[in-house]
């Protein structure tokens, strides 16, 4: 018995899957796959090779690669997948091409932080979702790094792109702006924005477009306007959304800001 949960995320399709004594037959894919196992202990056989892959693991294979095995019969395995063209993951971490050296690394922190992403991804609250699509990004780097591909070098983007990204997040506060829409605006890959991003102002640019959005909330409570039209005129997915990350920023909610105001 298996259960799955599955979503496309733009040029991303993840999936996450737990079971017992699920095995695959020999195939391949057009994409490039990177696995993370979660529970359980994995036998794979890639291109003429077998190995095993244990809770922690991070297996990588790149397209065209024949791959096959599974889980023991009747043993509990837990895993997460993501599939992505190389062209489109070299295009987001900023490089000519990829191509994976390594097929397996053990890395449990890493492999923790990725399929927690990859539950975040698959939430149904919109606004989990997109945070975690950003973390996504820059745990993809990290894996692409540790799996032997040399990364571009942290050339600083310096201060003036960072405050046209955030100008650019304010002037669509009432919708959410990808990551990848961004970077195309700023000539910059996803991944190099995101670093960029997060090494001046310590968040990731929908973290802070949200941290701003709920800024302006308090200013529009301020003046009597009501949370509803708020939550509306700000982009926030509904009203509870709003309530969410006002008490998480202010500790309180919008209801309560006005009534301790009108006191």
């Amino acid at each position: 018995m298996s259960t799955m949960q599955h979503a496309w995320l733009g040029s991303y399709e993840v999936s996450s899957t737990t079971c017992t004594g699920l095995s695959f037959a020999r195939h391949s894919h057009d994409e490039c796959v990177i696995g993370v196992n979660v529970i359980g202990e994995e036998k794979v056989w890639l291109d003429r090779r077998e190995f095993e892959a244990g809770p922690g693991s991070i297996t990588l294979y790149n397209p065209g690669q024949i791959q096959g095995g599974g889980a023991a019969h009747g043993a509990p395995w837990q895993f997460v997948s993501l599939y992505v063209t190389a062209d489109q993951l070299a295009a987001d971490l900023g490089l000519a091409h990829v191509e994976f050296d390594r097929s397996l690394c053990v890395q449990p922190v890493l492999a923790q932080q990725l399929a927690a992403a990859v539950a975040g991804v698959l939430s149904a609250d919109a606004l989990v979702r997109g945070l975690n699509e950003d973390a996504l990004v820059a745990l993809l780097g990290e894996v692409v790094a540790v799996s032997g591909v040399r990364l571009p070098g942290s050339t600083a983007i310096g201060r003036g792109l960072v405050r046209q990204a955030q100008e650019l997040l304010a002037a669509h506060l009432h919708q959410s702006l990808p990551l990848d829409q961004l970077g195309t605006e700023l000539g910059l890959s996803k991944f190099h924005l995101l670093r960029a991003f997060q090494k001046e102002t310590g968040l990731s640019p929908r973290q802070w477009a949200m941290q701003l959005r709920t800024r302006r909330a308090k200013g529009l409570l301020r003046t009597g306007v009501a949370a509803s039209e708020v939550a509306h005129d700000l982009g926030f997915a509904d009203q509870s959304h709003l309530n969410r990350h006002f008490r998480a920023a202010y500790g309180m909610t919008p209801g309560s800001y006005q009534r301790v105001l009108k006191r």
